[in-house]
């Protein structure tokens, strides 16, 4: 018996792969034997997590993860679009008033912001499947009581934990998306996160058009919690996250999830052997789980915050203008008729959505634009230029020649803050290591979705008093998100992702060697620190 053979005989992970919950067993081949040609090789080892994802190339292991991804991003948007949607219709319903309005968005959008970071950072403890597993339960739920309740305090309360725990998920996916991929692919995870977001803007418009009159608004969130269920299939069949896993120290779950991971590829686990970690002291060690405060460690504090600065400014104006978007048409402004802006019970007609259809088509051409440039110059240089485009454009809607060259700015700026979006969320979990990433994503996005509830609320509030002072406050929000993309200067394009920060130290570890730099232990080939 050769080397590798007894190596595969004698690992317990390598025998236990033929439990049918890691495939039929029958499917994979045996180690190769001495008698083989094969077999008088030496198998290959992969020693780091880089390595494995160059070999196991991009295939249904990822594609499983990035479309749980744009699932979960579509069930984000969704509720922000539900709510602008429905409100002209409960208006006529329950007979709302301007402040319950407001109020409705703010239970969505202040549960998001309050609670998703929360959320989020316990998938950085028990695990980023298991969180989102039982927050798309949640979700569901609470979707079907809003459903069927006729009280309109009974359905702000749902509408609160479904904000909450949506934004849990946005946050834990898009940190998922990122860890299942390669340096060269892993910006496609969350961007098709986002790519899900900008769909629903399109097909959540659409449904409305088709069925909110025809069904009536209930049966109009059930059609649109189909997803939910969808997700919830995947979710049960999702391998687990292996950067997690390795920073977990929890080295045989590390190793049937990467032979899964290998066997959903195409690829046969038992013709290579797996090394990983057992030459990093990191892994050998008691790894700690990051801590809430450990994401402002005076290596990552400047970039985390001005991330979460521009992220709640291009959510403030994002959100604002698409709760701004249908009350524009269902109102008096700029030039369309000489009265005063009155609130009513006004539901949208099929001209009203298929103008916010525009809008949402404009997002999902950013989505793409935003991501080859991403690639090709980087993300700090596009963080940069789509913050300063978009205070220009917004600075335009104050001209307010007529509605059809304001609907033309509301495209520009929803494309320039769809791209600018796009880019954030592939920037920000690139930025620090496992064990504080979700917890990380989950800070930025609660922060982002603050503006985005102040942004969607005060449109609410201003848009029937004063509509120029809200364009006014639009723009002085967005020249601070402009601000903070300058104060970020890292650029993660090309860069390892990271595994650990041990406590009173800069262990930092990929899975690979590390050696040692004026004290500190700095991956060898990874990141680079900030300026």
């Amino acid at each position: 018996m050769d080397e590798a053979t007894a190596l595969i005989e004698a690992d317990p992970v390598q025998r236990k792969y033929g439990d049918p919950k890691y495939g039929d067993p029958k499917e994979i081949p045996h180690p190769p034997s001495l008698s083989s040609p094969e077999g008088s090789k030496p198998l290959p080892r992969i020693t780091s997590l880089p390595e494995f994802f160059q070999y196991v190339g991009v295939g249904p292991a990822q594609f499983i993860v990035w479309f749980s991804g744009f699932l979960i991003g579509y069930s984000d948007y969704s509720e922000l679009l539900i709510i602008s949607i429905l409100i002209p219709t409960l208006r006529c319903t329950w007979h709302t008033t301007e402040i319950f309005e407001a109020g409705i968005n703010f239970a969505v959008f202040g549960s998001y912001a309050l609670f998703s970071g929360i959320i989020a950072a316990q998938a950085d403890r028990i695990g980023r499947r298991p969180m989102l597993i039982f927050n798309t339960i949640v979700v569901a739920v609470a979707s079907l009581i809003a459903a069927s309740v006729d009280n309109p305090w009974v359905f702000t309360v749902t509408r609160l934990l479904t904000g909450a725990f949506v934004g849990g998920n946005v946050s834990i996916v898009v940190t998922f998306a990122l860890e299942v991929s390669g340096r060269e692919t892993r910006l496609l995870g969350p961007s098709l996160a986002n790519c899900g977001a900008t769909v629903s803007q399109v097909a959540i418009a659409l449904q409305g058009m088709l069925f909110l009159q025809l069904v009536g608004w209930r049966w109009f969130i059930v059609i649109t919690s189909i997803p939910l269920v969808i997700n919830l299939v995947i979710l049960i069949r999702m391998p687990p996250s292996p950067r997690f896993l390795l920073m977990s120290g929890r080295k045989e779950e590390l190793h049937l999830t990467l032979r899964r991971m290998m066997f959903m590829n195409g690829k046969n686990p038992a013709n290579v052997v797996f090394d990983l970690g057992d030459a990093d002291p990191v892994v050998e060690a008691v790894t700690r789980h990051g801590t809430f405060m450990d994401i402002f460690h005076p290596e990552y504090r400047r970039n985390v915050l001005a991330l979460a600065v521009t992220a709640f400014s291009n959510m403030f104006v994002e959100f604002g203008i698409i709760v701004l978007t249908p009350l524009i048409f269902t109102s008096y402004f700029c030039g369309a008729n000489d009265s005063i802006l009155e609130h009513g019970c006004a539901p949208l007609s099929h001209s009203d959505y298929i103008k916010i259809m525009g809008t949402g088509l404009a997002a999902v051409f950013a989505l793409v634009i935003s991501i080859i440039l991403s690639h090709i110059i980087g993300r700090l240089i596009i963080l940069r230029l789509f913050g300063g485009f978009i205070a220009l454009v917004t600075a335009g809607l104050f001209l307010c020649v007529n509605e059809v060259f304001t609907f033309i700015l509301i495209l520009v700026i929803k494309f320039l803050d769809q791209a600018l979006n796009t880019t954030l969320w592939i920037t920000a979990p690139e930025l620090l290591p496992t064990s504080l990433r979700s917890t990380a994503v989950g800070f930025i996005n609660a922060f982002g979705k603050l503006g985005g509830v102040l942004g969607s609320s005060l449109v609410y509030l201003m848009f029937y008093r004063s509509p120029y002072s809200l364009i006014g406050l639009f723009l002085v929000v967005q020249v601070l998100g402009f601000v903070g993309t300058l104060v970020f200067n890292r650029e993660t394009k090309g860069t390892e992702l990271e595994e650990f920060l041990r406590a009173g130290q800069g262990t930092r570890s990929s899975g690979r060697e590390t050696e040692t730099v004026n004290g500190k232990s700095e991956l060898a080939g990874g990141n680079e620190a900030n300026e």
